[in-house]
């Protein structure tokens, strides 16, 4: 319930990202709201993150890369993805064990398991059982998805992390979204034309765009914040100028066929 955008540009000098603020409570409350917290989650100078889905397991998620990083500043941006992989997965099962296996399972299968059982005794005439808590645990769906974006000496790098714990690298395409509002995102960028290739203000522009198409699907909010990611400098927050200056071209599109980034480039030039 969400929408979460990056986009490699400028050949791989600058990221810039973009995120909703809105956070959704499922049954049994229904209900969502924005609030000022941001959902771009900075792990380094040069490192974000943005988490869709369940926003507990996705904090937990990103708790070990940063004190990772925070203790190898000079780890590659790929191993940093790696690090969220593992977690990712160890996360899942501890999960899946938590709210399938143990609870099925009794009190006891903790002792059963600390001695190297894998089937307790009084579950050995109905193995059946067994395999279906097995078949289960291994279906169990975390609810998270994690897009990392950062730059250090080997370039841009852009990685999804989805269930089950499976790391994809895209690098290639430079663009991705995630998130209930992540196809509309996905299809402006796409349809646009972005590539890794396109400068900095005009990739600014798309991912602003984007996240305003994205704003139909459901529980994707109107407050938006961009972070640019700079391979020569530390990532920072758009400031509202710049937001303003891209909420102006925005209402200017329906009269403008080729939208004139003159404006946007001054302001954001002197930020």
């Amino acid at each position: 319930m969400t929408v979460c955008i990056a986009a490699v540009c400028a050949e791989g000098a600058n990221i810039v990202v973009a995120a909703d603020r809105m956070f959704t409570f499922l049954f049994p409350l229904n209900t969502e709201f924005e609030t000022e917290e941001r959902k771009v989650e900075q792990l380094g100078p040069t490192c974000v993150a943005l988490v869709s889905g369940d926003s507990t397991a996705g904090t937990e998620v990103l708790a070990g890369a940063r004190n990772k990083l925070r203790n190898q500043p000079d780890a590659k941006i790929l191993e940093v993805a790696g690090w969220i992989k593992e977690d990712y997965t160890a996360l899942r099962d501890r999960r899946a064990h938590e709210t399938i296996v143990a609870p099925a399972l009794g009190s006891d299968f903790k002792e059963h398991s600390a001695r190297g059982m894998t089937l307790p005794a009084y579950l050995q005439p109905q193995p059946q059982v067994y395999q279906q808590l097995v078949m289960m645990a291994g279906q169990h769906n975390l609810g998270v998805e994690a897009l990392m974006a950062g730059i250090d000496e080997t370039g841009a790098c852009l990685s999804l992390i989805v269930n089950p714990g499976v790391l994809v690298n895209l690098d290639k395409l430079g663009y991705h979204c995630i998130g209930t509002g992540g196809i509309h995102a996905l299809t402006w960028l796409s349809l646009s034309g972005q590539t890794r290739s396109r400068g900095l203000i005009e990739t600014l522009h798309s991912v602003y765009e984007a996240k305003r198409a994205a704003e139909v699907a459901p529980g994707v909010g109107k407050a938006t914040d961009i972070m640019v990611i700079d391979s020569k400098k530390e990532s920072h927050h758009c400031s509202d100028e710049v937001l303003n200056a891209l909420k102006r071209l925005h209402s200017q599109a329906a009269r403008r066929s080729v939208p004139n980034l003159d404006q946007l480039r001054k302001v954001f030039d002197a930020e």
